[in-house]
Parts: C-alpha cells; structure tokens; sequence
C-alpha cells in the first residue's frame, strides 16, 4: 500500500468507531433524505430530465476542443482575458502574479470546489496575501484552519455550540449565541471585508462558448457583491466546465442545485459576458482555465461521464462510507464516491489506489445523481484498470489466489477440519475484515458430511 493509502487507513480508523460522529451523520442525513423527496415533487419525470442533462454534457465532451477555442475568441473579444494552467501549481502562479503585478495585499474568495482544488489559500497565505473567505460555511472552516468538510456544506461537521464558542474567542462576542446571530454576525463581518476589495477570485458553474459568458450560481449572493466592486476579478475553471449554449442551462442549472435547498434552485445566478465597468474604470477580467489531467480522462470512454458532475453533494449524503468516515478523511476537495473516482484518475493510481476500493457497491449515488452519472460503475471500471495494471494489492491477489485453489474442489473445501479453516480464514483476511468485527465460524461439520449423515451415505 502506498504512503497516502497507510495515513488514510489510520485517519478512518479513528473516525470510524466515533459514535458522536456518527451520530451527527446519520441526522444531516435524515435530514437529505426529507429534501430529496420533497424535491423529486418538482418533476413529472425525473429520469426523462436526468439523461437529458448527461446528454448535454457528453455531447459537449465530444467536440470539447472546438468549444474551448469559440469560447476564448468571444471572452476575448469580449474583453477578458485567457490564461491556460496546465496544473495546480501553474494556476496558482498565475493568479499570484496577477495579485502582485497590482501590488494586491488582500484577497475575497468565493465558494469553489476548483479553487480548494489547486490549494491557492495556503499558496496565497504563503505568499503573505489575506484570503477572506465570503461563504458564511467556508469562512467559519478557515477560523478553525479547517478545509472544507464537502463541497456544499462547508460546516457539516462543526455543531452551533462549537461555532458559538469560536466566535467568543475570535471576536469576543456573547457567548451562546444562536445560529441566525452567528450568520448575522459573520454578514456583519463580510459586509466591511467587500466593501473595497483589492481584488476577487471565484469559481464558476458552467462556461457557455458560444457567448464567452461564464455563470456562477449561489445562495448568498457574496459573489455578485464581492465581483461588482472588485478592480481585478479571477475566475478558476477546469476545462470540463464548458458547454455549447444558454439554452442547455434550463436543464442543467435547477439540477446542478437540485438538493442543495428545498427551493429546488439556487437563489442567485451571475451571467458575466465582459468585464465590468464602475466609477470611470473598467475591471479587469481573468480566466485561469486549468486541466489538471482532465484530458487523461475524457480519454477513458467510461470514466469521463464523472466529468458531468455538477457538485449536487447529493453522492456522499447517500454514501455509508462517507457517512462512516467523513469529509475530511478522503484529503481532497472531492470527498465521497465522486472523489473516490476521480482523484486517482487525475492523481495516478500509484499515489490514490486505496480510493478506489471505497465503495459497497450498494449503487444509492447512481440512484441519487441529478446527472444520472453512473458512479459506481465507474467505479467498477477503475478497480478493473487497477488490476489489469498490475498495480492491486499483493495482499488481495494472495487471499483470491487462495481462495480460488480452496474452492476448485469439494476435496479441498473438506481436507481440513472447521479448526483449521477458522485459522486460515483468520491469517489471510483478518486485518481487512477490522478488528472491531468478529469473523463467522465454520460449521464444525461440513455440507458434505451432514448430507451424507442426514442420508445415511457411508
């Protein structure tokens, strides 16, 4: 097993077995389960709306290179300006050159799995530029120095009384305070921090290329106030982003949202066509358009349909392995299944195989995708280029050549008393089997001797 795969062993192991934890997934869970039903009322045929909306995308990943150059020329010639990452570190030297070429100090970023992605807050921090979080969710994670804990709920694992007493200590506020004082409080706080940003970087939904539009959606609406003040606007996307028209977003946009609110929609959408222009000046407007390995992936006839993915959250709310473990676990701004596929497509199998085990092959996140992506498919499909690659664990080669040589042959099955089973079975798959559960016993008889018992056969 690899480096990552020994830590991410240990992490789970002692998230795992938290009945606290636990607890409190199994309620945001409850609780999704009570939004996915209400919001399923929406449509007189979900389905019929699901394989649109992966059409969509597929038929856009079929001519992609076509939509990235007619989607460079019109944000060109709309006034924006292109930049090209190739990777993470590419990205963020961009962005950082574009901060220090106008001597940018301070920074607000928006919600944004692509930026979490390429880790520019610690490269910012690093670099002694403040980054002010604007998500109420994403702000109170930065407090505690935490990433994330998913893609829509930054908070999920924090509970108000945790929160209520952060606050005390930063700011110094009453103790105990509720949730809607907490959030009145923060807006307090943000409200000051976008009232003359040196510069704004955000993600964005979906790239439209026969326009050079890009839109971004959102709850709060800290993108439309932190975007409209800001000299230097930077958007982050990775490439699958795109698609061919505005017309493809009455479907894709109320799915991307889908269980995000009982609204069924995200409250705010922002169409920027060109860069803005205030108080006699006109903003600045960059795209960092990043690939990250995302052409190693559309290569892969099965696996790109992972590339569709809107960032619903709806996966990992249905997943036991994510509910078990947590956000955190998995390291990456992905977590649950769809971390689970795409992080060793884009990292190498070499340094994130042990994501590719995780997975019941229960098929709740096929099930629940608006996109109706088949993840566990995927899934499947990863695990058999792992072994075609010759890169499985020796351990699960040895326990299946093992087993296949017991269970060629009734002989076999019967050549060693149930004692002697249990000490085999015990040795080869103890430690994957965990030691806070009991393995099954063999039957002291076998079939074969109680058939011929019952029957009377010498």
């Amino acid at each position: 097993m690899n480096d990552n795969g020994i830590v991410f062993n240990q992490n789970a192991q002692k998230i795992a077995f938290d009945d606290e934890h636990y607890e409190m997934m199994m309620t945001r869970y409850e609780q999704f389960m009570q939004n996915v039903e209400n919001c399923t009322n929406y449509y007189s045929d979900l389905k019929l709306e699901k394989q649109r909306a992966l059409n969509i995308r597929t038929r856009a990943f079929k001519k992609l290179d076509k939509l990235l150059v007619d989607f460079d020329t019109n944000f060109s010639q709309n006034g924006g300006k292109i930049l090209w990452a190739n990777d993470a570190d590419d990205a963020n030297q961009m962005i950082y050159n574009i901060l220090n070429q106008d001597k940018v100090k301070s920074v607000l970023k928006t919600k944004s799995a692509t930026v979490e992605e390429i880790g520019l807050i610690p490269y910012l921090e690093m670099k002694k530029i403040k980054v002010t979080e604007t998500n109420i969710g994403d702000f109170i994670c930065h407090l505690f120095n935490q990433v994330p804990y998913n893609i829509v709920h930054s908070a999920d694992n924090k509970t108000n009384s945790q929160i209520a007493d952060l606050y005390t200590e930063k700011f110094g506020i009453k103790q105990n305070c509720n949730p809607k004082q907490l959030t009145l409080y923060t807006k307090q706080l943000l409200k000051e921090e976008m009232s003359n940003p040196g510069a704004v970087i955000t993600g964005t939904n979906f790239l439209i290329s026969n326009t050079g539009t890009i839109v971004l959606t959102e709850n709060e609406g800290n993108i439309l106030k932190s975007s409209s003040f800001a000299p230097i606007h930077i958007v982050v996307a990775s490439i699958n982003k795109l698609i061919t028209s505005i017309d493809e977003l009455s479907v894709l946009l109320p799915l991307s949202s889908f269980y995000e609110t009982n609204r069924n929609i995200s409250s705010l959408y922002t169409f920027i066509n060109k860069p803005l222009e205030f108080e006699g000046k006109t903003q600045k407007l960059y795209l960092i358009l990043l690939n990250n390995n995302i052409t190693n992936v559309l290569e892969k006839e099965i696996q790109r349909d992972i590339l569709s993915c809107v960032h619903c959250g709806g996966c990992y709310n249905v997943c036991p392995i994510y509910n078990i473990i947590g956000g955190h676990t998995y390291e990456t701004s992905n977590p649950g299944p769809v971390g689970s596929i795409i992080y060793p497509l884009t990292k190498g199998f070499e340094k994130a195989s042990h994501f590719i085990s995780l997975c019941t092959s229960c098929g709740r996140c096929n099930e629940i995708c608006p996109i109706d992506i088949p993840l566990k498919d995927i899934i499947l499909e990863n695990r058999k280029d792992l072994v075609k690659g010759d890169k499985s664990l020796i351990s699960e080669r040895g326990f299946l050549s093992f087993l296949m040589k017991k269970m060629s042959s009734r002989k076999n099955l019967d050549k060693l008393g149930a004692t002697f089973k249990d000490m085999e079975l015990s040795f080869q798959i103890k430690k994957k089997w965990g030691t806070k559960r009991e393995l099954p016993k063999f039957a002291k008889e076998s079939f074969s001797q109680y058939w011929k018992n019952i029957n009377k056969i010498n």
